[in-house]
């Protein structure tokens, strides 16, 4: 039994007291944006911000309950000497009493992409749709996977976890605390690299998921040769399913990755599977991400790939081979930095760079450091992207938009639409 969604239930897991009356809550949020009357507030602090800071405005709209380091006068509240440390225990009675299947991913690039196939697929192979809970969004760090624990309940029989990392000894911290029952690591790529160091460094940190699932489990890679061998020593005597690397849409592999785990599942489960031609074509568009090769009609009616939700080396490569199979007379890429990737970044991105001049008849590269001297080569400051746009703005155009979240691309993006 999960948690039973009373307070008084909460402050005992966390082995802390409840000051005030007992109440039933609907969730546990930290954003006060996205409180509901009826939740819990959780009082989280961190380097930048004061999660106290925001407790007026969460009781404003309804909190019914906060919990917090501090006392609060007249508020019903949880005391805790570590708001986080009461959420992990909260997480880990969520986990320890799920005794249905969990499926973790995680990889250098197409972990949420996968896992929202998945879950459109998944959904399918029970009565009720509801029974297939998925993490949220990005929530792929330690934090996010705390929260997303807390909102499965007793109706799931599936769940689906994107597990992320930034540095070695992150996906062991989340897949050591998750101990999921399937593992998947959709590639193996450069991502990362300032925390991770190299390619080398990315396979041992990313493979250290298959170490903490089940026993009786499966774990699933996609990866060149000479990684599966180091992945083998990871898996010891689990099942195993290996995938090689293609010269096909991250869709089709990211599908691919998806019905091999569907495999996996118990056969009562998965002998209701079946795909279509016409399934596949509903997936596409159910299976959106929004910022992740999102296609979109812009201004004048020009193509726009939205592919803004994140950048890597890998990513790139698939975002070309999307423009490659759209058929428009002036193709237009709009490129900013790719973070995290080390010591050899201006190389990598070079490399990028180089890539795309071959298949676009403009390349603009936003802020970007290069010494690559080419004629459809513009490095310009965002301030002049429309200018050079604007001839392009027809439905004779594709344009990819594409950089690291924190280059906020997205915003660009909004004005071209």
């Amino acid at each position: 039994m999960l948690i039973d969604h009373r307070l008084s239930n909460v402050s005992k897991i966390g082995n802390c007291n409840l000051v005030g009356k007992d109440a039933f809550f609907k969730k546990v949020s930290i954003d006060t944006r996205s409180i509901s009357k009826g939740d819990i507030f959780l009082a989280l602090s961190g380097p930048n911000y004061d999660g106290h800071d925001f407790i007026d405005e969460a009781l404003e709209k309804g909190a019914s309950c906060i919990i917090t380091e501090k006392t609060i006068p007249s508020a019903t509240h949880i005391k805790t000497d570590n708001c986080f440390l009461f959420l992990e225990k909260l997480a880990n009675f969520q986990r320890s009493n799920f005794k249905k299947i969990i499926i973790s991913i995680t990889g250098s690039n197409g972990k949420t992409s996968t896992k929202e196939i998945l879950y459109q697929l998944t959904r399918e192979l029970f009565e009720n749709k509801d029974e297939v809970f998925k993490s949220p969004g990005n929530w792929n760090n330690r934090l996010g996977l705390y929260l997303s624990l807390l909102r499965l309940d007793n109706s799931h029989k599936l769940a689906i976890f994107e597990i992320g990392t930034n540095a070695i000894g992150e996906i062991k911290e989340l897949a050591s605390f998750l101990k999921p029952n399937i593992g998947v690591i959709t590639n193996i790529g450069n991502s990362h690299l300032e925390g991770l160091k190299n390619i080398n460094g990315v396979l041992e940190e990313k493979t250290d998921l298959f170490s903490y699932v089940s026993s009786s489990g499966t774990c699933l890679i996609r990866a060149k040769e000479d990684h599966l061998v180091k992945a083998k020593k990871k898996i010891k005597k689990r099942k195993k399913i290996f995938l090689r690397p293609k010269d096909s849409s991250s869709f089709d592999q990211n599908l691919e990755m998806a019905e091999a785990v569907i495999s996996c599942l118990p056969e009562e489960i998965n002998k209701k599977f079946f795909l279509s031609e016409k399934n596949i074509s509903d997936l596409e568009i159910k299976a959106v991400v929004p910022g992740r090769q999102e296609l979109l009609i812009g201004k004048n009616k020009v193509n726009i790939v939205d592919d803004t939700y994140n950048a890597n080396p890998e990513s790139f490569k698939a975002a070309f081979k999307k423009i490659e199979s759209i058929s428009c007379k002036n193709k237009i890429c709009v490129m900013g930095k790719m973070n995290e990737l080390g010591e050899n970044s201006l190389i990598l991105q070079d490399e990028i760079i180089k890539e795309a001049l071959n298949l676009f008849d403009l390349v603009l590269a936003i802020n970007l450091n290069s010494k690559i001297n080419a004629k459809n080569l513009k490095i310009i400051n965002p301030k002049a992207i429309f200018k050079n746009l604007e001839i392009y703005l027809n439905e004779e155009s594709v344009i990819l938009f594409k950089a690291s979240r924190s280059v906020k691309m997205d915003d660009i993006v909004k004005l071209f639409l």
